[in-house]
């Protein structure tokens, strides 16, 4: 099973840090679904335009719902975010995954986000207003071939950068989960990815 590590938001030093920490801890033990490694691409279908009102048969494990919002949210998405190796597709799940190349959205070693990705992020943030019922997982690949712990911790650092980038531009924190995917679960040669997952719970889970 892949190892997956998580991290509320948090701010990483002011005075008021343990008390803001305490209360993230908290938003996400009760807003946050579990996140989970999104799926191989060779199970993701391109999002294509579909019928009103109707959603890809997923079988009855699905808990999410292809909607037209969601839709013309994945058609803009497609439209507007440029660049080599970026992805918008749909999953088996029924939810839009926009995967980005972890090496364009971040120098080696580091966290921070660089202008490539921060344009990305801007676009996904505008497609995330307009849908105010998504849940958001943020999924980052360990930087290195390794599995070191040290590689998982900068994994997350980089997923909980790339959810406070879309906290500032207006996307509730408690809406957000983030996650580290360890670098065995990547075939030799593989692109390591940032992935944001958008799913809408428009009906009962089953």
């Amino acid at each position: 099973m892949t190892q997956i590590l998580t991290r509320p938001a948090c701010p990483r030093r002011g005075p008021g840090r343990l008390a803001t920490c305490a209360a993230a801890l908290f938003l996400a033990s009760c807003a946050a679904p579990p996140v989970v490694a999104p799926p191989p691409p060779a199970t993701v279908e391109a999002a294509a335009t579909e019928p009103s009102g109707t959603a890809r048969p997923s079988g009855p494990s699905s808990a999410y719902l292809w909607t037209d919002r969601i839709n013309s949210s994945a058609q803009r998405l497609r439209g507007n975010l440029s660049g080599r190796d970026v992805n918008v597709a749909q999953t088996t799940d029924l939810r839009l995954w926009v995967s980005l190349p972890a090496d364009q959205a971040f120098a080696p070693g580091r966290s921070a986000l660089k202008a490539p990705a921060t344009g990305w992020l801007d676009q996904v943030a505008i497609a995330l207003r307009e849908l105010p019922r998504a849940e958001v997982q943020i999924v980052s690949d360990a930087d290195t071939a390794t599995n070191s712990n040290s590689a998982r911790v900068l994994a997350l650092d980089r997923a909980a950068s790339a959810r406070d980038w879309l906290v500032i531009r207006g996307v509730p924190a408690q809406r957000i989960g983030v996650a580290a995917r360890g670098a065995t679960t990547l075939a030799a040669g593989d692109q390591r990815r940032l992935d944001i997952l958008i799913g809408d719970r428009s009906r009962a889970s089953p």
